[in-house]
């Protein structure tokens, strides 16, 4: 894995100030890229900023589509040749799902707490529209020889190609995001672009309680590690062929490398869907123009 693509060029990763997302923030720094950290936790986000050269905390909630302006505005501003080449949309949470629970025998359902959806799809499809813009502004309308490489990394889960019982919510919004990579993966490479997803597996990080995690332990299930998670975020910006791909973070059990290609996007060996696929696009040519 050949690294220098990512050298000296300047990295956007949401939520990167704790868990998985700090995981490719180091990956990213170690790569000798230039990396912006935008989360709602201050208090982490600047000691990372402090120890890690070549990094700039911004605070920002992604769920605020004012916050995400100002953070690729100041991610601009403070990258060396003024361009953002890679968006990690990692922000993300998990919590008890309203749209699960049952209110009770003789009770009436009461509205359920949608965050989940307004910070994991509405948040990234935000960092999706700001990615996409500032990678058109910086390549131009139309392909060229002069066009950089410039890569979305949409962060799904698990959850987003197998049951996970009892988080519609969570499964919902992480299904999306192969939902999104779809959308764009065809337009996006017209205009220099890649986008490509990371699901990871189960990692021990702060987005589920040590009792959940004592629970998935006890049972035997294999952790996959947050380092491997940051190198396949290389392995993807390393390679500019890569686009439109689904990438699993998991158990060395199943990967000794820590993550594979699912090759999920293609459907490799379904000629039906394949032929499917084949006429779906032909209503909506590249040559149409802008899509994302």
């Amino acid at each position: 894995m050949d690294t220098q693509n990512a050298k000296g060029k300047t990295a956007i990763v949401t939520g990167g100030a704790n868990g998985l997302g700090e995981a490719y923030v180091r990956a990213l720094v170690a790569a000798g890229a230039i990396v912006v950290i935008g989360d709602r936790d201050v208090a982490r986000g600047r000691n990372l900023e402090e120890e890690l050269k070549g990094t700039k905390f911004i605070e920002c909630n992604t769920a605020n589509w004012d916050d995400q302006v100002r953070m690729f505005q100041e991610a601009a501003s403070f990258s060396p040749t003024g361009k953002v080449s890679f968006v990690i949309a990692n922000a993300g949470i998990h919590r008890q799902d309203e749209v699960f629970s049952y209110a009770g025998d003789g009770r009436m359902p009461e509205k359920p707490d949608l965050a989940t959806i307004d910070v994991n799809l509405v948040g990234t499809l935000y960092t999706s529209k700001l990615a996409s813009h500032y990678f058109i502004a910086q390549n131009g309308q139309e392909p060229s020889k002069s066009q950089e490489d410039t890569c979305l990394i949409l962060i799904g889960s698990g959850a987003a190609f197998l049951d996970c019982p009892r988080a519609p919510q969570y499964c919902a919004t992480k299904w999306a995001m192969r939902g999104v990579m779809h959308s764009l993966r065809r337009t996006a490479f017209y205009y220099g672009s890649r986008v490509n997803i990371i699901s990871p597996w189960y990692v021990k990080t702060n987005i589920l309680s040590e009792e959940a995690f004592a629970h998935i332990t006890s049972v035997g299930v294999q952790f996959a590690e947050a380092s491997e998670a940051g190198q396949c975020l290389l392995h993807i910006l390393s390679d500019s062929t890569i686009n439109g791909r689904s990438f699993f973070v998991c158990g060395k059990k199943w990967s000794p490398k820590g993550y594979m290609d699912l090759e999920l996007e293609d459907y490799q060996g379904n000629s039906l869907v394949q032929s499917i696929q084949e006429d779906q696009v032909k209503s909506a040519p590249v040559e149409m123009g802008l899509f994302v």
